[in-house]
């Protein structure tokens, strides 16, 4: 195992989680091999440092807590992060519940009430964030029966 590859993986992670992908991408910009860096990745999940599983938990439960984006803008940002398509899908089903995306879907569109969105508006603001046409129908529906 390469201790020039190691030290420079482990900067990377104590600035931020990274997934595996990340992390390779961001050293191989460096300039080292794959087959260099592969043994180091190997090392670092061995040793839990990089759990792609554990990044796609965190990653989107704070989503969910502190940003407004529906699971497709999710999905798509666990996507940008280079987590697998397995674990990004897992991870969404554990913790971006239908009830999870409603609830901040309910704060989008509160916020943009105050800046007097149209429906309209409302709507397409709600799509480009990533939001579930059932969410999007959902919101709907209770803003006109109330």
């Amino acid at each position: 195992m390469d201790q020039q590859i190691y030290k420079q993986a482990i900067k990377y992670l104590s600035i931020r989680m990274h997934t595996t992908g990340e992390l390779q991408r961001k050293l191989k910009a460096k300039g080292f091999k794959d087959q260099d860096i592969l043994p180091v990745l190997q090392k670092l999940e061995e040793l839990k440092f990089l759990d792609d599983g554990r990044f796609a938990e965190i990653f989107v439960d704070n989503l969910k807590r502190y940003k407004d984006w529906g699971y497709y803008g999710v999905k798509a940002k666990l996507k940008d992060r280079q987590v697998p398509s397995d674990i990004a899908t897992l991870a969404l089903a554990e913790f971006y519940a239908i009830e999870d995306e409603l609830a901040v879907a309910k704060r989008v569109v509160a916020k943009l009430e105050r800046q007097n969105k149209n429906r309209d508006q409302i709507i397409r603001s709600l799509a480009a964030k990533g939001f579930r046409s059932e969410i999007v129908g959902k919101i709907l529906d209770n803003r006109t029966s109330e």
